[in-house]
C-alpha cells in the first residue's frame, strides 16, 4: 500500500503518472552509476540552439522577407514549407536576423530538430533549452512542467499554460522562436501538443517553422483568422535573378541568360540543384553542364553530389565519407574517426569551399551536413567500404562527452554493452525530466534475447515500469537485476536494486519481504546518499506496521544522511505522502528539518515541498497560516494536474480543512475525487485509507448513516496485500458507528479494541483516533474518571507535540462539551487546556469565511496582461476600447481573448465576464 516507501529520487517527473520522480522512483544518479564525468541531463546539446551563420553566398532575398516582416507582426505562426534543398533553413536565418534588428527587437531563439526528438517531451526539451537564455519568470522550475509533457493528456496541456505565462509576462518584448526541420517529428502527442502552444500562444511570442512537409497542426484555423504567414515551394523557387546574383556571390562568370533559365527549367527553381549545377561548371567558362546521356537517368542530386565528392581530393574524400556518421561535425568528433590531428583546419577548409554545410558554431567550428547530402555520403561510404560504418560510430561513441549523444552511436554500432553502460549512466537525468519513453525506445533496440540476460537493463525497465505505476512488473525487474548483481558480484548495484525492490514490496503491501530488504541492509557499509532509500523504506515500514518508533528512527536517519549528501536532497527526501506522517507524534520536528533541507538545495523552486508546509501548518499552524499554505499547495496541483500524488495530497488536505470549518458536504466533494486520480496500480489498502478519511468526515459531523455505508467494505478483514495498520482502523469506525446510534456497550468493546490495537498499532493521524470516541463513551456510561484518562491521552499529547489537527476532526459540539465537563479531572495543565482552546475556537471562527476561499479556484491560469483585459472585458468594453485602454493592436486584443476562452475553457464573452464576477 505504501506508494512511497522510499525518498530517494532525483529530480521531479511529471505527467502520467506522477508528477515528481519520489523515490522509489529512479534514485539518484550517483546510486545508478559508479562514474558520473558523463552525466547525461534531459537537455540537448547547445549546438541545437545556435542560429546557423549565413553563407556569404547567400543570396538576399528582400521582396520576399518585407511582406513576411509585416505579417508576423500579428501572425501566430510563420511556416516555411517546401521539400529538401530549397532553402528553408537559409530563409529562417535570414528571418531571424531581421526581426533581431527590426523596430521590435525581437528575441530569437532557435531550435534545430533531427529524429531524436520525436516524442512530446524530447520536442519540448529541445525548445525549452532554446528558451533558457532568456530567464523567463516560471511559477515552477522549467524541468518540473517539462516532466509533464510526455503525451497529448489534459494534464500536459494544462502544464504548457505555466509556459505561455513565462514567455507572455514581459509585454514590451517580442520572442520568436525557430523551429527548424519540424518534418523530423511526426509523433501525434508532440504534435497535438505544439498544436496546443500555438493555439495558446500570448502575442509577444511568434513560431517560424521549417518543413519539408505540412505538419498536422490547426494551419486552416489560422490561416482563416489570418493568423498564418505561409511560404512554400513556389515563394522559395529561384527566379533568373536569384541566379545571376548567387553566380556573382560565388566568384562565377556569369553564363548566360539562356543558360540560366535552361538550368532553371531543368531544376525548377531548385536552390540545391542550381549550387550542384554551378559547382559543375568548368571554371572560367561559365558553362554548365551538359544534362543529356546518363545525367537524364539519374537523380540530379546524387549525380552532381558524386561529382563535388569526386571533385574533393582523395584524403578530404574519406574525411567526408567517415564524418556523414556524425550528426555535427566538431573538431573533437572528426578527429575521433577520421584519425587526422588537422580536423579543425579541415572543417574550415570544406565551409570554404561551399561544400552543403551549415555553420553551427564559429570559433570551435561545429557544422552539419545537409540532410540531402549526409544521405548521400552514408549511401556512399556504404558503397565503397560496406560495414566500416559501425567501426566509425564505435569511435564517435567513444569521443563524445555526453552520454546521450553517444547512445545512438553505440546502438548504431552494435556495441550493445557500451549503449547499455551508457543508458544506465544518464537513466536518472532522463527520468528526472520525463523522459521515460526515450529510455525506453532505446532499450527496445537491444537486442531481445541479449537484453533479457542484462541486470542493468532489468534494473532500467524496472524504473520506467516504477514511473507509470506498475509495481508488479517493477517488482519482477528489480528482482531480476538484484538476483544478477549478487551473482556476479556487484554489491553496491545489489543494494540499488535491493532499494527499489524493497519500495515495491511496500507498495504491494508485501510487508514480509519489505522487512527481509531492511534486514538484508541493515549491517551495509553503504553511502549516506545509498543509506537514505533505507532509511526511507524503514520510516514507511513503520508506518505500514503503525510503529511509530520505526517511523521515528528511520525519519532521522533519514534526515542525517540527506544532510551528509546533497544530491540525495531535493525533491528525494520529502517527496512523499506527507499526511501519514505528519501528526504522528514526535514527527514533526523531523518533518521540518527534511522541509529545511530541501529548501536550502531549491531555494524559490520548490515544487513539492509546499505539500510538506501545508500539512504541518494544518496540523500545528494558526488558520491563517494553514490557509495560506494550502492555497498555495493548491495552486501548484493546479498548475501540474499530471503530478498524481501532488493531486490527492492536495484534494486530501483541503477536505480536511473543509471539514475542520464545519463544511462536512464539501469536504466529503473534496476526497470523493482522490479515487479517480489514483492509477491501476495502486493497492486496494491504499484505496481504503482514503475510505477511512471519508468515515473520519462523517465521525466529525455526526452522520452516522454516512458510516454505516462505509462499514461493509471497512469492517472487513484485510488481505494479506494491505497494511496491518488497517487492523486498527476496522473497529475504530465500528465504534464510531455503534456510539452515534446510542448502542453504548458495542460501541466501548469495538472502541477499547481500537485503543488497544491503536497503542501498538498507531494508525496515520488523519484516519482516525479512538481515545476521543472512547471518552465520549465512557462519559455516556456515567465513568467521568475513565473518560478523563482517555481524552486526557489526547490532549497531553497535543500539547507535547503542539498538534491541533487531530482535535479540529472530532465533533466539535460533542469534543467542547466533553472537555468542559471533564476539565476537573484532567491532568493536562489548565494553562495549556487553554491554548488548545484558543486555537481550535480560532479555527471554528474561521469556518464560513475561510471555507468559500478555500472553495474558490486558489490561482489564476491567466497571465497579467490576460487579466488586464479580462477586467475590462468583464466591464462590457470592445475589442476596439479594450485595445485603446491597453495601448495593444486591435488583433493583439483578439488574440488574448481567444487564450482567455481556451484556458478557461469557456464559450463566449459572456461566460468570460461571469467568470470574472464570481470571482
Amino acid at each position: 500500500m505504501a506508494l512511497r516507501a522510499a525518498a530517494a529520487c532525483r529530480l521531479p517527473r511529471i505527467g502520467q503518472p506522477s508528477a515528481l520522480l519520489r523515490w522509489p522512483l529512479p534514485p539518484p544518479l550517483s546510486l545508478l552509476s559508479m562514474d558520473n564525468t558523463r552525466n547525461a541531463s534531459a537537455a540537448p546539446a547547445s549546438s541545437k540552439h545556435r542560429i546557423p551563420r549565413a553563407r556569404r553566398d547567400v543570396v538576399p532575398r528582400p521582396a520576399l522577407l518585407a511582406p513576411v516582416l509585416e505579417q508576423a507582426a500579428d501572425a501566430r505562426l510563420v511556416l516555411v514549407q517546401a521539400p529538401a534543398g530549397f532553402g528553408k533553413t537559409t530563409l529562417l536565418v535570414q528571418l531571424a536576423a531581421a526581426l533581431a534588428t527590426a523596430a521590435s527587437g525581437a528575441q530569437v531563439v532557435w531550435v534545430s530538430l533531427d529524429a531524436e526528438d520525436n516524442d512530446a517531451n524530447r520536442l519540448f526539451a529541445a525548445l525549452f533549452g532554446a528558451l533558457a537564455p532568456l530567464d523567463l519568470p516560471w511559477a515552477v522550475p522549467p524541468a518540473t512542467v517539462l516532466a509533464q509533457l510526455q503525451d497529448a493528456s489534459p494534464a500536459a496541456r494544462t502544464a504548457l499554460g505555466l509556459l505561455t505565462d513565462a514567455l507572455g509576462v514581459r509585454p514590451e518584448s517580442r520572442i520568436a522562436l525557430v523551429l527548424d526541420d519540424l518534418h523530423h517529428v511526426t509523433d501525434a502527442a508532440a504534435l497535438q501538443l505544439l498544436d496546443t502552444l500555438i493555439a495558446r500562444a500570448p502575442p509577444e511570442l511568434c513560431l517560424l517553422i521549417g518543413s519539408r512537409t505540412a505538419p498536422p497542426l490547426s494551419l486552416a484555423r489560422w490561416r482563416a483568422g489570418g493568423e498564418l504567414v505561409e511560404l512554400g515551394l513556389e515563394d522559395l523557387r529561384f527566379d533568373l535573378g536569384a541566379a545571376q546574383a548567387l553566380c556573382r556571390l560565388r566568384g562565377l562568370q556569369a553564363p548566360s541568360d539562356a543558360a540560366l533559365q535552361a538550368a532553371l527549367a531543368r531544376t525548377h527553381g531548385w536552390v540545391a540543384g542550381l549550387h550542384l549545377l554551378l559547382g559543375s561548371a568548368r571554371a572560367g567558362t561559365g558553362s554548365l553542364p551538359a544534362l543529356a546521356g546518363p545525367a537524364a537517368h539519374r537523380h540530379l542530386f546524387d549525380y552532381f553530389a558524386q561529382e563535388v565528392l569526386a571533385g574533393l581530393p582523395p584524403p578530404l574524400q574519406q574525411f567526408v565519407l567517415y564524418g556523414s556518421v556524425l550528426p555535427e561535425l566538431s573538431p573533437a568528433l572528426c578527429q575521433a574517426v577520421t584519425g587526422r590531428d588537422d580536423a579543425r583546419a579541415v572543417l574550415d577548409d570544406l565551409f570554404g569551399r561551399q561544400l552543403f554545410l551549415s555553420a553551427l558554431d564559429d570559433t570551435v567550428p561545429v557544422l552539419r551536413f545537409h540532410d540531402l547530402f549526409r544521405d548521400f555520403l552514408r549511401g556512399e561510404l556504404e558503397r565503397r567500404e560496406p560495414g566500416h560504418a559501425a567501426a566509425l560510430h564505435a569511435l564517435a561513441a567513444a569521443a563524445e562527452t555526453r552520454a546521450e549523444r553517444a547512445v545512438p552511436h553505440w546502438l548504431a554500432a552494435g556495441r550493445w554493452a557500451e549503449a547499455l553502460a551508457a543508458l544506465r549512466q544518464m537513466a536518472d537525468g532522463l527520468l528526472a525530466v520525463g523522459g521515460t519513453h526515450r529510455l525506453e525506445r532505446w532499450l527496445d533496440q537491444l537486442p531481445l534475447a541479449w537484453r533479457e540476460a542484462q541486470a542493468d537493463a532489468a534494473l532500467l525497465r524496472g524504473l520506467c515500469a516504477w514511473s507509470r505505476w506498475d509495481w508488479g512488473l517493477a517488482r519482477d525487474e528489480f528482482q531480476r537485476s538484484h538476483d544478477a548483481y549478487a551473482q556476479q558480484g556487484r554489491p553496491r548495484d545489489r543494494y540499488v536494486a535491493l532499494g527499489m525492490l524493497g519500495a515495491c514490496h511496500n507498495a504491494l503491501g508485501e510487508l514480509d519481504r519489505a522487512e527481509a530488504v531492511l534486514a538484508d541492509a541493515a549491517d551495509a557499509p553503504l553511502p549516506p546518499a545509498l543509506q537514505v532509500a533505507f532509511d526511507s523504506l524503514q520510516a514507511w515500514h513503520g508506518v505500514a506496521r503503525g510503529d511509530g518508533a520505526a517511523v521515528l528512527t528511520g525519519l532521522a536517519a533519514m534526515a542525517d544522511n540527506a544532510a551528509r549528501a546533497p544530491e540525495a536532497r531535493y525533491p528525494n527526501i520529502v517527496d512523499m505522502s506527507y499526511g501519514h506522517f505528519t501528526g504522528l507524534p514526535g514527527t514533526r520536528p523531523l518533518m521540518e528539518r527534511l522541509g529545511r533541507l530541501c529548501r536550502a538545495d531549491q531555494p524559490g523552486g520548490e515544487v513539492q515541498v509546499p505539500a510538506l508546509h501545508a500539512w504541518l501548518a494544518f496540523w500545528h499552524g494558526e488558520p491563517g497560516t494553514a490557509r495560506e499554505a494550502l492555497h498555495e499547495l493548491l495552486q501548484r496541483q493546479r498548475q501540474l494536474p499530471g503530478d498524481t500524488m501532488l493531486g490527492i495530497g492536495a484534494l486530501h488536505l483541503h477536505s480536511l480543512h473543509l471539514a475542520a470549518q464545519g463544511h462536512t458536504a464539501e469536504a466529503l466533494a473534496a476526497i470523493a475525487q482522490v479515487p479517480a486520480l489514483m492509477t491501476p496500480g495502486f493497492s486496494r489498502g491504499w484505496r481504503r485509507t482514503y475510505a477511512h478519511v471519508q468515515a473520519r468526515l462523517h465521525w466529525r459531523a455526526g452522520d452516522a448513516d454516512g458510516l454505516a455505508a462505509l462499514l461493509p467494505d471497512l469492517s472487513r478483514p484485510r488481505s494479506a496485500r494491505e497494511w496491518p495498520v488497517l487492523d486498527t482502523g476496522a473497529p475504530l469506525l465500528q465504534g464510531q458507528h455503534a456510539l452515534l446510534c446510542g448502542e453504548l456497550a458495542a460501541a466501548r468493546a469495538h472502541l477499547e479494541r481500537a485503543a488497544l490495537l491503536q497503542a501498538g498499532a498507531r494508525l496515520p493521524a488523519f484516519m482516525g483516533d479512538a481515545r476521543c470516541a472512547l471518552a465520549l463513551c465512557r462519559a455516556a456510561q456515567g465513568e467521568p474518571e475513565a473518560a478523563a484518562a482517555a481524552l486526557d491521552d489526547l490532549l497531553c499529547e497535543a500539547v507535547q507535540d503542539d498538534g491541533l489537527g487531530s482535535l479540529l476532526l472530532e465533533p466539535p459540539a460533542r469534543l467542547q462539551a466533553l472537555w468542559q465537563a471533564l476539565a476537573p479531572r484532567l491532568r493536562c495543565p489548565a494553562a495549556a487546556q487553554a491554548r488548545l482552546r484558543g486555537r481550535l475556537a480560532a479555527w471554528l471562527a474561521e469556518g464560513p469565511r475561510a471555507a468559500v476561499a478555500d472553495a474558490a479556484p486558489p490561482d489564476d491560469p491567466l497571465s497579467a496582461r490576460e487579466r488586464e483585459v479580462m477586467a475590462l472585458l468583464a466591464e462590457g468594453q470592445s475589442n476596439k476600447l479594450i485595445a485603446r485602454a491597453l495601448g495593444l493592436s486591435l488583433h493583439t486584443v483578439k488574440r488574448h481573448v481567444a487564450n482567455i476562452l481556451t484556458k478557461l475553457a469557456l464559450d463566449s464573452r459572456t461566460q468570460a465576464a461571469a467568470y470574472w464576477h464570481r470571482r
